[in-house]
């Protein structure tokens, strides 16, 4: 399975430093040597690209279900479980576990298509109200800029939906309270109401179900579901 692992390449000076007297390495901060360790928290920029709110934005609509793990007080085990389960190949469970003994983010989270199946999971770490991509893998990994642009064409797609939803129920209603005004009018009057009109009156009921069932929101995600194969 293809996968997509965003770590940064580091300088030469970013290695592990031999050890020395007998001192254990710091296995918290792998591959870091200790005077950067002590100055602080570090950075997640360091090793993973930003996320901006636009690409935030195609993340939202590209892969709907949103899965976190909060790092606080917990062990790994839950995340690793999950990605083993969204058949992550090894790099991207191997970038987790590094990552996570690096300490720098507050939680992670995994984004999919869930709602269907589990294609094209992407891997961000969260810290300080900011998002960063660690990894992304599935069956159809499409560049950031193709994903853009067809979360933009879906958003075209939902509007038209919209509309069609709104003449849609036009189109059922009027009739309807048209129909329910008549055979009241006839009841009112002491009148019988053969089963024709009842009749039509059910099947404007049952007009109403596709108006349920496909909302604008089903109509976009139809659409960008055509490119997630």
């Amino acid at each position: 399975m293809e996968a997509v692992v965003y770590r940064k390449d580091q300088p030469q000076t970013w290695t592990q430093e031999p050890q020395t007297g007998g001192q254990p390495a710091d296995s918290r901060s792998p591959g870091l040597p200790a005077s950067t360790r002590a100055e602080g928290p570090l950075s997640p920029a360091l090793f993973y690209p930003l996320v901006t709110e636009q690409e935030m934005t195609t993340w939202t609509y590209w892969l709907p279900t949103a899965l976190v793990f909060e790092r606080t007080g917990r062990s790994p085990a839950e995340i690793i479980s999950t990605l083993t389960r969204l058949k992550a190949p090894p790099e991207v469970v191997e970038e987790c576990q590094w990552s996570w003994k690096l300490d720098v983010f507050e939680a992670y989270e995994v984004r999919t298509p869930v709602r269907r199946d589990s294609r094209d999971p992407v891997l961000l770490g969260r810290t300080g109200g900011r998002a960063y991509r660690l990894a992304l893998w599935g069956e159809s990994v499409l560049p950031l800029e193709q994903m853009t642009a067809l979360v933009q064409e879906s958003f075209a797609v939902r509007a038209r939906a919209a509309k069609r939803r709104v003449w849609w129920g036009l189109g059922i209603s009027l009739p309807w309270l048209a129909l329910a005004s008549w055979m009241g009018a006839l009841r009112w009057s002491g009148q019988e109401v053969g089963a024709g009109p009842v009749v039509a009156l059910l099947f404007l009921l049952l007009a109403w179900l596709p108006l349920l069932m496909h909302t604008p929101e089903n109509a976009q995600h139809d659409f960008l579901d055509r490119y997630r194969r």
